[in-house]
């Protein structure tokens, strides 16, 4: 096949291949941490919590995630009734 080409072409053919190649991008990088992800999810009650001095219980219920939230004077209430009763939708 290369014999019905042109000399020009039968150099140039080859070459841009090569360097189409050699743009591609590489493979994305294995995570050393057994395929933790990057980013961990934060749950926006539980930071007000936090940030109005309380301390963050994890819990679930029915599956999904429900923290409470004890708060510097004893009380212990839902996190996310936290954030909604201080926060106007």
């Amino acid at each position: 096949m290369i014999r019905c080409l042109s000399p020009a072409l039968a150099i140039a053919l080859p070459t841009s291949l090569l360097l189409l190649a050699a743009c591609g991008s590489p493979p994305p990088a294995r995570q050393a941490g057994g395929g933790q992800p990057a980013a961990t999810l934060v749950d926006p009650a539980a930071l007000y919590c936090a940030g109005t001095g309380g301390t963050v219980i994890p819990a679930t219920a029915g599956g999904r995630r429900a923290d409470l939230c004890r708060m510097p004077d004893g009380r212990t209430v839902r996190a996310a009734d936290l954030l909604n009763s201080h926060n106007d939708l």
